[in-house]
């Protein structure tokens, strides 16, 4: 089996990195084509990195946290929007329920014949259906109702 490059080679490029030179691994790395070779390529990726440095400017702060507050606003409206989506999909249901219902002819009856008609377990019906109403109302205010107080 052929052994391919030098076994001095990784102490030349340490030597190279941290500074440290032996005078017996100088001469070695002069003599050596391996280590010259890998001496003259480690010296060219340094100055090349060294030069990536310099043209590398890091985003400032300030323009990394508007971003991150803009993206956190643009998530946030996405889940508003689905969720008055949502809200809106439920007052059509309402909405076409009610219609259902004065169809039906229910609303030929006399108000107090609709009122007295409530008891029992009719009335807890009404009473939850309203009940379902004002939270989907203040679910559906909420987020704008929140973020009109924060801008204030």
């Amino acid at each position: 089996m052929k052994k391919t490059g030098c076994e001095r080679e990784s102490g030349v490029i340490r030597a190279l990195r941290t500074g440290e030179w032996s005078e017996q691994l100088r001469l070695h790395a002069a003599g050596c084509p391996e280590c010259s070779q890998a001496l003259a390529l480690a010296e060219a990726l340094r100055v090349e990195a060294r030069r990536a440095e310099r043209v590398f400017t890091p985003p400032d702060a300030h323009w990394i946290l508007e971003r991150s507050r803009r993206v956190a606003r643009e998530m946030t409206m996405r889940r508003v929007s689905l969720l008055l989506k949502g809200i809106r999909a439920l007052a059509a249901v309402y909405v076409l329920a009610a219609v259902g219902w004065l169809l039906r002819g229910s609303a030929e009856q006399q108000y107090r014949e609709v009122a007295s008609a409530m008891n029992g377990a009719s009335g807890e019906m009404a009473l939850l259906g309203a009940m379902v109403a004002v939270v989907c109302v203040a679910a559906g205010l909420w987020p704008m109702l929140r973020d009109h107080a924060g801008r204030r």
